[in-house]
């Protein structure tokens, strides 16, 4: 019984560890330190090319679920539509930030 259930325990961990190493579209916020108020947000497509990044002005508190969902919805328009990433102020447009 022992033998059954770590096998299947390492089966388990196994297929858990190769979901999680899969490449999902994804953006990264960097500071030059915590209290910086200039951001640069970089987004990142399925295969970890960058398709976008735009320096703001700003601090973005990335903690709020609001902000998240902005940059989410910033993120599948890059996807999906090319003219959108030849826009040079996507992020100041979509905050209502100062370009």
């Amino acid at each position: 019984m022992k033998k059954i259930f770590l096998t299947l325990t390492l089966i388990t961990v196994y297929f858990l560890k190769s979901y999680a190493q899969t490449n999902h579209a994804t953006w990264v916020i960097e500071s030059e330190s915590p209290k910086a108020k200039m951001q640069t947000v970089k987004f990142y497509d399925d295969n970890s090319q960058l398709i976008y990044t735009e320096t703001i002005n700003a601090r973005l508190n990335i903690s709020k679920k609001k902000v998240q969902k902005a940059l989410n919805r910033i993120l599948d328009s890059l996807l999906t539509q090319q003219n959108y990433r030849e826009n040079k102020n996507v992020l100041a447009a979509s905050f209502k930030l100062k370009p």
